[in-house]
């Protein structure tokens, strides 16, 4: 039982370590959050996402806490789900924007179905 013990012991503290993050790491994993967000306000993410657009933002104010706190993990942490939440602001945007560009040209060629007398029945 012993013996157990003490390779339990062992295993989490190799995993422990394993989960620890470096200063660097941390700062690629928020300089990545960073642009995403940046490409999710260019992609007038604040009109058609705002919810995501928000987390994103409240999660890099986290991650820039935790930088503050020199706590490399914590950062690594909130700037993947800045990141990911920022990614996904953008991709809501672009998706509102293309269903109604798709919309508009729906629009368009009805109406020019109607105008040449071919109407959809």
């Amino acid at each position: 039982m012993k013996r157990y013990r003490l390779f339990l012991l062992a295993a989490l503290a190799v995993s422990g370590a394993a989960a620890a993050v470096d200063r660097d790491t941390a700062t690629l994993e928020l300089t990545q959050a960073v642009t995403a967000v940046q490409t999710a306000e260019r992609d007038d993410a604040a009109r058609y996402a705002p919810a995501d657009l928000d987390e994103a933002h409240a999660m890099l104010d986290s991650a820039q806490s935790a930088v503050d706190g020199r706590n490399w993990t914590d950062v690594a942490i909130y700037a993947e789900r800045a990141k990911v939440t920022g990614d996904l602001a953008s991709s809501r945007s672009r998706q509102h924007r293309a269903e109604a560009a798709t919309a508009e040209i729906e629009r368009s060629v009805d109406s020019l179905q109607h105008q040449l007398g071919g109407g959809a029945p």
